[in-house]
């Protein structure tokens, strides 16, 4: 589990934030946020439940905390923005409650061809089920019961009859998540290499991303008015599924390396320069500044301090607009 920066205001990579001034006014975040662990059958699993409430609790010092959702129909990543709201329990000055999460669209796996979602799902289900067989012979054992017992199948990419790992009793799905964890990279690399399904998932948090600068633009403007500038730092939350982050990268992402060299799109995450995959419960910190109202050309991007990347990161506001545009077109 990733650790949660625990005071925006002093980032933990404060060296790839050249522009913040010494005072440390305020800043405008917005948080990119992949869903906690999870069960095969995809609601959160208890590991995921308890990272996103410590999640939560690092954020206690921050002064509004608004959470956005896909509106997937498992929820889990509604589940993970509520955990991590419930636990932070900032309440909004005008109504005196905890701000509860919006679902929103355009940031779950059904913007993917159909076809590409079926065959990374039976991928990654086909690797898990050799691992357990290969190096688990109990959990093997436990799934064998299961079927003996009727539990549910499905035919496999060879045509053969296969376990269905989504409708086993939870208890075997809860051995069997950390194992689907792990097996997922070989269906992400292939989905990451189709230039289609990368468009369709950076297109929608590119749309997310800006309309939610808009949001903390006016609620600058607002606070601003009333004379009654933030304390605090101010952070948006979009929760969303894997590889959406590493989609967004890919596409409006700016990598410096230590030597001065601009490389522009991020093509690999799994790399020794950034380190892997996105994890469950695992953010991005995109810091729009202390002026939501002047965006900088360049977004820094920080991540979670166990994440040792060796470079800064930035994210192209230029192409993130572009691509909100592009994606509102699509949708009318």
């Amino acid at each position: 589990m990733m650790n949660t920066p625990e005071n925006f205001s002093k980032p933990p990579q404060q060296e790839l934030l050249p522009n913040i001034e010494a005072e440390k006014k305020p800043h405008y975040i917005i948080m990119i946020t992949r869903h906690a662990e999870r069960l095969p059958s995809g609601e959160l699993s208890p590991e995921g439940i308890a990272h996103a409430k410590v999640k939560g609790e690092k954020l206690k010092d921050v002064e509004v905390l608004k959470s956005y959702a896909s509106d997937h129909p498992s929820a889990r990543t509604y589940e993970t923005a509520e955990n991590i709201g419930s636990e932070a329990d900032i309440k909004s000055p005008l109504t005196g409650e905890r701000y509860k999460t919006k679902k929103v669209k355009g940031i779950q796996y059904d913007v993917l061809d159909p076809v590409i979602l079926k065959d990374a799902k039976l991928s990654i289900d086909e690797n898990t089920l050799k691992e357990i067989d290969r190096d688990h012979p109990e959990l093997t054992q436990s799934i064998n019961l299961a079927l003996a017992e009727g539990a549910p199948t499905k035919i496999n990419s060879q045509g053969e009859t296969m376990v269905d790992i989504e409708k086993l009793p939870k208890n075997i799905q809860q051995q069997i998540a950390p194992i689907r964890q792990k097996n997922q990279k070989l269906a992400f690399e292939k989905i990451l290499n189709n230039p289609e399904a990368v468009q369709s998932m950076m297109a929608g948090l590119s749309h997310q991303i800006f309309e939610k600068e808009l949001i903390l633009d006016r609620y600058a403007r607002v606070r601003k008015k009333k004379e009654q500038p933030p304390k605090k730092d101010v952070v948006i939350n979009i929760n969303t599924h894997g590889l959406f982050i590493e989609s967004l990268l890919k596409n409006t992402g700016i990598f410096v390396k230590p030597n001065g060299e601009d490389v522009s799109g991020i093509d690999n995450m799994d790399s020794d320069e950034l380190g892997d995959y996105i994890q469950p419960a695992e953010s991005i910190y995109l810091d729009i500044g202390t002026d939501p109202h002047n965006i900088p050309e360049r977004i820094p991007v920080i991540f979670e301090s166990e994440r040792d990347v060796k470079g800064k990161v930035y994210i192209d506001s230029a192409k993130l607009e572009q691509y909100s545009k592009h994606y509102k077109a699509e949708v009318k």
